[in-house]
């Protein structure tokens, strides 16, 4: 599902309007109907003041990362995550310690009010346990793949990012996903979008795997990167504009550069 789409599912189970959430966010109405509308994408700190706004987990945003997981398995991600220990839920929801450790560990399957309670607070919608994603997050094997595509060990990419070794090989391992701030790093140090380790896009895998080191050296340039944080947010028609530039240069470089 886009982020666009995902974005405003959450806002209408929300009870927001487009005016209201803009308003909170601190963006136009236009600029977030654009975004909803998957014309326009939003920066990584757009989107973490959107999911802040909205009081979920970035990563909801783009791939809830339960396929295959039970309710159990999903109610376990979601507690730790919270960083909430089972008695504490028990006391928050009213549920036997013991009924919620059953469930975490796939004994008992809970019935449709014990769910509603569950996601009312966790502060997560009901579809977060009962629906399947058709697509599973894999953060850590697009980690993994970038960082052994620039010959760097797991303990090299830990001292360049701030992030001890054991856990970047539990995210590389799919054991875990990283917080927003520990994928800000490892991106950082593997001179790499956040949003390319988030985003549902496969084919740009190989096209990562296939770039010269000389390359991946030039697109970690400040420069180069200002110049792909103003292309993403051109429309279409400015950034045919920019192609057709760029096709000329490409079909006129010699003369161009003599």
């Amino acid at each position: 599902m886009a982020l666009g789409r995902r974005i405003r599912e959450f806002r209408k189970e929300r009870g927001l309007t487009l005016k209201e959430l803009s308003k909170q966010i601190g963006i136009s109405y236009s600029f977030l109907s654009a975004i909803e509308r998957n014309i326009k994408k939003p920066s990584l700190n757009t989107t973490k003041q959107i999911a802040d706004t909205l009081n979920i987990p970035i990563t909801y945003l783009f791939d809830d990362g339960s396929k295959g997981k039970t309710i159990g398995d999903k109610l376990k991600l979601i507690r730790e995550g919270r960083s909430l220990s089972i008695s504490e839920l028990a006391e928050l929801t009213n549920i036997n310690e013991g009924e919620l450790i059953d469930l975490e560990n796939n004994k008992i399957q809970p019935s449709l009010d014990t769910i509603e309670v569950l996601a009312s607070t966790l502060d997560v919608t009901v579809r977060y346990f009962l629906e399947k994603s058709t697509n599973e997050l894999k953060v850590g094997e697009r980690i993994k793949k970038v960082r052994q595509a620039q010959g760097m060990t797991v303990a090299k990419l830990a001292d360049a990012s701030s992030v001890s070794s054991g856990l970047i090989s539990q995210i590389e391992n799919q054991q875990t996903l990283p917080s927003v701030d520990s994928l800000e790093n490892i991106a950082k140090a593997l001179g790499t979008s956040v949003c390319y380790f988030l985003l549902e896009q496969e084919d740009i895998e190989d096209l990562l795997s296939s770039l010269t080191p000389e390359v991946r050296e030039m697109l970690g340039d400040p420069r180069v990167q200002g110049i792909l944080r103003a292309v993403r947010d051109f429309d279409k028609g400015e950034l045919k504009y920019i192609l057709n530039h760029i096709q000329f240069f490409r079909q006129n470089r010699d003369l161009l550069l003599d």
